[in-house]
C-alpha cells in the first residue's frame, strides 16, 4: 500500500509541475549582454621596478 501511496503523490507532484510549467509565467527571461568591464572591479596595474629596465 505504501507503494501505491508513493507513486500516486509522485504522479500527483509531476502533474502538477507539467501544470505550472506550462500555464505559469515565465521566470527565467535572461537578457544576453556583451561582457563589459564593470569599473567596480579592481584593476591590477602594472608596478614599476628595478627589474623592468
Amino acid at each position: 500500500m505504501k507503494e501505491i501511496a508513493a507513486l500516486g503523490a509522485g504522479i500527483a507532484i509531476a502533474a502538477v509541475a507539467a501544470a505550472w510549467f506550462m500555464t505559469g509565467p515565465v521566470v527565467v527571461n535572461a537578457e544576453l549582454k556583451p561582457l563589459q568591464a564593470s569599473a567596480n572591479m579592481p584593476v591590477f596595474k602594472p608596478v614599476p621596478s628595478e627589474l623592468a629596465r
